[in-house]
């Protein structure tokens, strides 16, 4: 049998799922099953519904507006950093439900760094980490499938001579 924890990351969504593959007499049996899908609603909101523009530090002048440092781009990495911290628990409580010795890690780049810097707890002994940076959230479960195989990070769908696809 083999057993796998799966996350898809990014800024504002994360996809956590479970993959399971067994052999028996009538074949290979495959499962993958998307268990939680968590949604960070403020980063899916538009920079000008989040921040406004009538805050201390900006300024109009003859129809052009000006800005001192309003300090948004440290809000977002906050914004992140919160969120991956909730996306590494949720990972976690799955691992633990799901007996699984393998995580493979989808993120964008960004979100991959905010989940190393908060996700200690995902580098132990008897945990195998995979991890891709890229962006796969979009991705239906059957493509997703195919491009994590495709990376050699899931085996590779047999076909019914044996030989892989």
């Amino acid at each position: 049998m083999y057993r796998a924890c799966i996350a898809i990351v990014d800024a504002s969504r994360a996809r956590l799922f479970t993959f399971e593959r067994t052999s028996g007499v009538d074949g290979i049996h495959e499962q993958l099953i998307e268990q939680h899908d968590l949604v960070d609603p403020a980063r899916r909101l538009r920079p000008s519904d989040l921040f406004s523009d009538a805050r201390p530090g900006t300024g109009w002048t003859a129809g052009l507006s000006y800005g001192f440092d309003d300090r948004r781009d440290a809000q977002l990495e906050q914004m992140d950093a919160s969120f991956a911290r909730d996306v590494v628990t949720e990972i976690t409580n799955l691992i633990r439900s799901s007996g699984a010795r393998r995580l493979i890690l989808c993120a964008s780049p960004n979100m991959l760094g905010q989940l190393r810097q908060v996700g200690s707890e995902l580098r132990r002994d008897g945990l195998v980490l995979d991890e891709l940076p890229r962006d796969l959230v979009r991705l239906t479960t059957p493509d997703l499938r195919d491009r994590l195989a495709a990376y050699s990070l899931l085996p590779q769908l047999p076909t019914r001579h044996g030989l892989s696809a």
